[in-house]
């Protein structure tokens, strides 16, 4: 029921592989080749996250990608909203342009929709990198 892209899902990936060792500077094709992704769609990920700061790019031979923030202060939020912005408050679940509803007689349908996505937001918001590389139970 919840999908998220394939962005929002290799910057996941590339968050949590750079916080395993925060000095470490890592190729998006490692990144790649370990979850058998695209190594164009990760660098192109990688690339966004270093500009608005969550990663470090680092060029030259020896170059590649090294976390930025403190993982302790990441969020899984932090990462999904660069890729799935959060919709309007008074947005419509139901309806096609999500800010006009066609379905009025189903709003309850559409409320107990947001209800679930404000479940999420909040959830993805509690649980940070650090978090998810203790392989503690969330």
């Amino acid at each position: 029921m919840f999908k998220l892209n394939k962005s929002t899902k290799f910057a996941l990936y590339s968050i949590f592989e750079l916080s395993k060792n925060p000095q470490k500077i890592l190729a998006a094709s490692e990144i790649a080749q370990k979850y058998g992704i695209s190594e164009h769609h990760v660098a192109k990920v990688l690339q966004q996250l270093a500009k608005i700061g969550m990663v470090h790019s680092i060029r030259g031979i020896n170059g590649g990608f090294q976390i930025a923030k403190n993982p302790k202060e990441l969020t899984m939020l932090d990462v999904v909203e660069v890729f799935e912005p959060r919709l309007p408050q008074n947005s419509c679940n139901l309806s096609d342009s999500q800010t006009v509803c066609s379905q009025k007689d189903a709003c309850q349908i559409g409320e107990v929709f947001l209800e679930i996505q404000e479940q999420a937001y909040y959830t993805l918001k509690s649980i940070s990198i650090a978090t998810l590389l203790s392989n503690s139970k969330i």
